[in-house]
This record gives C-alpha cells, structure tokens and sequence, in this order.
C-alpha cells in the first residue's frame, strides 16, 4: 500500500490508496444513484477517477483529480456528491467489518488487485475523508502536506493526522 495525494489548488493531504479505493466505491455509488447521464464532462471526469480507483487497476496510482473542477457550480455539485456519500457511508453503521471490506475486494477486476483485509474500518473516519477533502474544495482545509491515518492501520512515522 502506498500514500497518495489528493490536492486541489496549493492544498492538499496523503492518504493510503487502498482508503481511497474504498471510498471510491461510495462516491461511484452517489455517482451512479443519481445518474451519470446528468453530469458535465468535468464531474464525469471524477467519477472515472474513482470507477477506476475501485476496481483496484490504479495501483499506485490511485487519483481523485479535483483540479478539474473549475466552476462554482462543479465545486457546489461536487460537494453535494460528497455530502451524499457521507450520509450513505454513515447510514453502514460504526464500521465497516472485515468481511464487508474483502466482499469489497473481491467485486475488484482481477486476483491481482485484490489485498485482504485484516482490521475493520470505523465508517467516521471515511466521512472524515469526505469532510477534509470538501474543505479542499472550499479552501479551508486546516493543515498541508499532512497524511491521513485511519485508526487501527498500522502505524507510519511522519505528520499524520488520526481519524
């Protein structure tokens, strides 16, 4: 598992990609809920990035480009994506078990893309995700150059905020 980036503009934070192919999923399924027929080719864009973070290909190189997002109401709309995939992933419960995480694995493309799980993820901490990379959007994120770390993921040395 490597640290990606995710930034918009001069803001940004890293964050294990195997997280953010998790929570792709969620933001595809808001994506999908919605109908993908109702977005521009700038939102369409960001549900590609996360459809193809999902489906575990991106390795190393798992993505969400928010910088393609340029207009005012792209950013409003986004945001509400974001907002929905907040509440969905919350309505799941405290946590997302173990097992719920490698069904998740397993709905991936090929055997090579799939890497097991062995520790729940507290469902608050992928809407916490969400509410770091909406203040992106919003240019109020509170840190840079930060890393994210999820509680019970093994330890990483450096600047990281626990969620």
């Amino acid at each position: 598992m490597s640290q990606i980036i995710i930034k918009y503009n001069s803001q940004c934070f890293w964050i294990n990609d195997h997280f953010i192919e998790l929570l792709s999923q969620y933001i595809c399924e808001t994506f999908e809920d919605i109908g993908l027929s109702t977005f521009n080719s700038a939102l369409s864009r960001i549900y590609f990035d996360c459809d193809f973070n999902r489906s575990g290909e991106a390795i190393q190189m798992v993505s969400i480009r928010l910088d393609n997002i340029i207009t005012q109401n792209d950013k409003n709309t986004l945001i509400n994506i974001f907002l929905q995939t907040k509440t969905r992933i919350l309505a799941l419960g405290t946590e997302l078990s173990i097992s719920q995480l490698n069904a998740f694995e397993n709905n991936k493309t090929d055997d090579l893309y799939k890497l097991p799980w062995d520790f729940p993820v507290k469902t608050q901490s992928l809407a916490t995700t969400l509410d770091y990379i909406i203040d992106l959007l919003n240019g109020t994120f509170q840190y840079n150059n930060y890393g994210i770390q999820y509680i019970n993921f093994p330890n990483n040395s450096g600047d990281y905020l626990m969620i």
